[in-house]
């Protein structure tokens, strides 16, 4: 094997290594425990509209781009009204945040628990 495929061959395994997973969980917490309509894409994947009743989860487990780029972007409905987006992945946010991250959809928009001081404080966002 030449100098060359040795290198790519050790790179390509380092990048493989070095790549970490991310289990993500989405959970319906409506006020009012109504049903929500989800539809979860990345670059990559395409995971289908789902519907959520109340308490209810989607979880999918992926693994990180070593060029900072993955995100996984989410489209969110319920009852009349229209379409709510958040990136419930942003490499760049959420690598040194969560590898088990866990967003809990309310009306006002998503929230997560977030470490701070050896502890965890929820944190909500607004919608995009």
């Amino acid at each position: 094997m030449s100098m060359f495929a040795k290198s790519v061959l050790l790179l390509s395994m380092l990048t493989l290594a070095w790549a970490g997973k991310v289990d993500l969980t989405v959970t319906n917490s409506l006020e009012g425990k109504e049903n929500l309509k989800i539809h979860c894409k990345s670059r990559d994947d395409d995971l289908g509209m789902r519907v959520l009743h109340f308490n209810e989860s989607a979880h999918w487990r992926f693994g990180t781009d070593i060029f900072w780029r993955t995100m996984f972007s989410c489209s969110f409905q319920w009852g009349k009204s229209p379409f709510f987006h958040f990136n419930v992945y942003d490499q760049i946010r959420d690598y040194d945040v969560c590898t088990d991250c866990q967003w809990f959809i309310k009306k006002h928009g998503p929230c997560r628990d977030e470490p701070t001081n050896n502890a965890f404080t929820p944190k909500c966002y607004k919608w995009n």
